[in-house]
């Protein structure tokens, strides 16, 4: 479907030979690089829409023109509150759930001016092409408006866009006209990789688009036509990764969508907005080393993802797990599953929960689904549970053997077993470990077997169970 999209707008851009396109009031824009080949609409076609909500008009907006100051001045909009725009992405529109949640959290949170930014008709589907290079003409229509606010004693440090995708970018290139650090903060929430992976500043969101550019990364990985929507390079003043940046928690699976991972950016961030959980997000030299739990220790500062990353020092690149459902914020612990030299190989999920002086939690995958198990798989990775357990005293350990895609057909290449050699587990929040001792534990295929633990790191031998 999306290579459809690709090769319809590769043939759009054949046919665009224009150098340059001029319309009235946004002026002109050419299709030389570092843009695409596309030429933009004309803000008519495009017919992009500006919604200003407030506590007093919840429900019925104001429509703000940016060439009618009126519009303004005779709407809900104060100069005295903070202004913050929502801008949709790619094949979506104002009446998308999430951007009519976010604006409702955002009025629940502050006194605001809250404008939804509608380009629905410029970012249509299939033309992916197209609504790249009309973001432009958009941008240039949010700076006219905000010159209209600036006018009336608007202090542009009180501006503040959240977008999403196209709309990240269509963000960036609004603080690019206004010049270096000049609005006050733009949150990039995964921002579109295709058409701006390896583009020049002047055509992607970067750090100096506004005096505080956050991003939140989650479907970084090489686009392939279903995934890697997002751009994984570092584009803000932090950088988010969760999970990785790259794949989500709780999007595998045929029963959801090729957007999951992508979609993430934004759930996550309207989760922050009102939740008493923060992403606590770390600094580390890799995920990889954060996944192996070498980064809990703030170091030289953790950062907050989401609503409230400019509350807090932390620049750079930051790493966060979260939960695989909502709510996606969390507790996080680094489990540590030790191979026995005797087991056979396998495959198949790996599952724990936790058992502690306040609590259990629910199970959660420890391991890809496709990693191969075998005597010398050692599972190192964060998992993220709803609740704090307090001291852990055990756990309960399961194996889902993987039984192929042609189910009991390929039963033979798995074993209906897995035999491990202990477990370990360390919780960030109080900084202790919990750990087994070391034997022999089978797991048969979907049967929890109970594990007791003590506290410290334990690698004193024990006999076999299960």
């Amino acid at each position: 479907m999306l290579f459809f999209i690709l090769t319809l707008s590769a043939s759009l851009a054949a046919l665009s030979h224009q150098a340059e396109v001029c319309y009235d009031h946004v002026g002109c824009f050419n299709n030389l690089a570092p843009y695409v080949s596309v030429l933009p609409n004309s803000p008519t076609e495009i017919a992009a829409r500006f919604l200003l909500y407030t506590r007093n008009n919840r429900q019925t907006p104001d429509s703000l023109i940016y060439t009618n100051a009126a519009s303004v001045t005779g709407s809900h909009f104060s100069t005295s509150r903070e202004t913050k725009f929502i801008v949709h992405g790619f094949a979506s529109s104002s009446e998308n759930q999430w951007v009519i949640d976010l604006r409702n959290k955002l009025l629940n949170k502050g006194d605001f001016n809250v404008i939804v930014v509608d380009w629905g008709k410029g970012a249509t589907y299939p033309f992916y092409d197209r609504a790249s290079s009309n973001l432009r003409v958009v941008a240039t229509e949010i700076k006219l408006l905000l010159d209209i606010m600036h006018s009336k004693g608007l202090n542009l440090d009180k501006v503040h866009l959240i977008g999403h995708s196209l709309g990240a970018q269509l963000s960036g290139y609004v603080g690019n006209l206004f010049g270096h650090n000049v609005i006050g903060r733009i949150s990039g929430l995964d921002p579109a990789e295709p058409n701006f992976i390896n583009k020049a500043v002047a055509a992607r969101l970067d750090a100096d688009d506004a005096k505080f550019v956050d991003v939140i990364h989650t479907d970084g990985r090489n686009f392939d036509f279903v995934g890697g929507y997002g751009l994984m390079i570092p584009c803000g003043d932090v950088d988010f990764y969760l999970n990785g940046g790259e794949h989500q928690p709780g999007c595998s699976g045929s029963n959801v969508s090729m957007w999951c991972s992508h979609e993430r950016a934004y759930e996550y961030f309207m989760e922050s907005v009102d939740s008493t959980c923060e992403f606590k997000a770390h600094p580390c030299d890799s995920f990889a080393k954060f996944e192996n739990g070498e980064c809990f220790s703030c170091g030289s500062g953790c950062g907050v993802a989401g609503f409230a990353a400019d509350q807090h020092p932390a620049r750079g690149s930051l790493y966060v797990d979260t939960h695989h459902v909502a709510p996606f914020c969390g507790f996080h612990y680094h489990v540590k599953i030790f191979p026995y030299a005797s087991s056979a190989d396998t495959s198949g999920l790996v599952y724990v929960s936790l058992i502690g002086t306040s609590g259990k939690t629910d199970f959660i995958p420890t391991n890809a689904k496709y990693l191969k198990l075998t005597k010398t798989t050692t599972i190192t990775t964060n998992v993220v549970y709803k609740n704090d357990i307090g001291t852990i005293t055990g756990v309960d350990i399961r194996y889902d053997r993987d039984n192929g895609s042609l189910g009991t057909m390929l039963l033979s290449t798995t074993t209906p077993t897995l035999t491990i050699a202990g477990i370990e587990i360390m919780s960030s929040v109080h900084n202790t470990w919990s750990s087994s001792c070391r034997g022999s534990f089978q797991l048969r295929d979907r049967a929890p077997l109970h594990i007791s633990t003590a506290a410290g790191r334990n690698n004193q031998p024990c006999t076999a169970v299960g």
